[in-house]
Order: C-alpha cells, then structure tokens, then sequence
C-alpha cells in the first residue's frame, strides 16, 4: 500500500478514492463530495482524513 499524503491534490485524491479527478471536479461545482481547500484561485487540495470521512459517510 502507497503512503499517501496529508495534503493531496485531485488527481491523486482521485486515485486514494478510485474514482477520476473529473469526478471531483464535478463534485466541487455541484457541492457536493468531499471537503477540500482551494489555494489561491486556481489550486485545489483534499486532506487525507477528509477524504476518509467523506468515504466512511457513505457506507
């Protein structure tokens, strides 16, 4: 298993959650998924226990 990083971009959150980083997009403008954080104007990030939240919300 990977060691993932704390702060992970959206491809690569996309990868932790097995789904694409189009998805996430779509799910930002949308509002819904997961919490993540934009930096700036243009870069997102999704921190790992978020992501891990949002999964165990789901089950």
């Amino acid at each position: 298993m990977p060691e993932w990083p704390e702060w992970m971009s959206p491809e690569v959150a996309a990868r932790y959650l097995d789904t694409s980083a189009s998805t996430l997009a779509d799910w930002r403008c949308k509002g819904k998924g997961p919490t993540f954080k934009r930096v700036g104007q243009r870069m997102v990030r999704y921190r790992k226990d978020e992501l891990d939240a949002f999964m165990e919300a789901q089950v």
